[in-house]
Parts: structure tokens; sequence; C-alpha cells
């Protein structure tokens, strides 16, 4: 899933400056690769302070210590990420897997995932705000397509990735279903598209990843459980 994510938000950058310059008639080669690079250096950003960070946590400070830097650097980070209109998910990603590769702190782990409801419902409770819940008849063949589109591909992507690899059936034929789920990465993107692109193309672009993140939600985790199940990864009672 991390390593899908980081292809999605490479894939996001590229595609966006390319309709976006579409969209204003005017094809400027800097202007496509100037996103690219600036999700490279994001990444840069978010390895150097992940070094950072395992640097001044020393185990001699507390647990509100360490919360508080933690917090502050990831905020820094989406700070000046969104001051540059780009994602800042991927340097957040690159930030984390540093420093736990670094550190191999998992008690950060622990603290951070204690902290982060309140946060998610925030953001979800934003999200449905941004719900333009009268356009859905209209962009309604349109996220119907996306929404079958996208399973069919997880599906697909997974199957040919485990049959080229020679993995076991149990696992190529279930992988897809547990890659169902959308929400976090798709809800961001969708945010900064809505930003990036003009109003009409931002508007509908939300509203259809809205939209099918409360489908994906109903019968994602249905879908990841039966995964899980059937390919022997967690055992039922009897």
């Amino acid at each position: 899933v991390a390593l899908d994510d980081v292809v999605c938000l490479i894939t996001f950058s590229i595609v966006i400056a390319f309709v976006d310059a579409a969209e204003n008639g005017v094809f400027n080669f800097a202007a496509l690769i100037l996103p690219v690079v600036l999700n490279i250096l994001a990444l840069v950003l978010g390895f150097l302070v992940g070094i950072l960070l395992s640097k001044i946590l020393t185990p001699s400070r507390s647990d509100d210590n360490r919360l508080i830097l933690t917090v502050a650097l990831l905020l820094g980070i989406s700070g000046l990420c969104s001051v540059f209109d780009i994602s800042p998910l991927m340097a957040c990603m690159v930030f984390g897997a540093t420093y736990i590769n670094m550190a191999h702190d998992k008690k950060l782990y622990q603290q951070i995932n204690s902290f982060t409801p309140p946060v998610l419902s925030l953001f979800f409770i934003i999200s449905g705000i941004k719900l333009d819940v009268g356009s859905l008849c209209t962009l309604g063949i349109i996220g119907a397509a996306y929404f079958l589109i996208r399973i069919i591909g997880k599906y697909l992507g997974a199957y040919v990735g485990c049959y080229l690899m020679g993995t076991d059936a149990s696992i190529r034929n279930y992988l897809g279903l547990a890659l169902v789920p959308q929400a976090g990465v798709a809800i961001g993107l969708a945010f900064l598209g809505q930003r990036l692109l003009p109003a009409s193309l931002g508007n509908r672009l939300l509203t259809i990843v809205l939209a099918s993140s409360v489908l994906y939600e109903l019968i994602g985790p249905a879908s990841a459980k039966l995964a899980l199940v059937h390919s022997g990864a967690i055992k039922t009672e009897d």
C-alpha cells in the first residue's frame, strides 16, 4: 500500500500538470517538470527531517516532549509543502520511514497512533462538508465508471504482479480485494486537485472521489476481511 501511494502521488503530480497546461492552453516544459522536481525535493525534505527527529528524540525526553516535537516537525513539513502547492503526504511518509529505520523506536508509533483519531475524524468531517450532493446526478456515469474501473484495476494489477512473481495462489487470488478500501491519500489529493485545477474540474474531481470513498468504505472493509480470511492470513474460530 505504501508503494502504491508513492506511485499514486508521483503520477498525480505529472497528470495534474498536463491537465492544467491543457486547460490554460499553454504547454510549457518547465511547468510540466516543476511539479515532479518539487515532489522529489519533498522526498528529500522528509528524509532530512526524519534524520533530525532520530537525533533529537533522545531516551531522556519525556513522552509529552517527544509527541510535541514530532507533531511540530509534521506540521512544518505540511506547511512547507502547502506553500508550494504540493501534497505533503509523500514527504510525511518518507519522514516516518526514515525515522523508524534509523531509530527503531516503536514507542513513538504507539504515541502517535493514540493521538490520531480526533485528527482523522476532523479530516472526514471536512470531507463531508465539501461533498456536493447536488452534482452527483450529473457525475453519476463518471463516478460509477471510476468506482468500477478502480476495483478492476486493483484486482488485475495485483493478480498479474503476483503471477509474474510466482506468488502462492492464496495471495494471488485475494490480494486485489484487500486493496479495495480507499480513503486518506485519495481524499487528500482530491483536495489538492481542487486547489490546483480550474474550479469546474477541481469540484468534479473532489465530488467524484468523496462520493466514491463513501462507497469504498462500505464495501472495502468486507472485501479486505474476505481477502484476509480466504488467503489464510487470519484464522477464523470454528
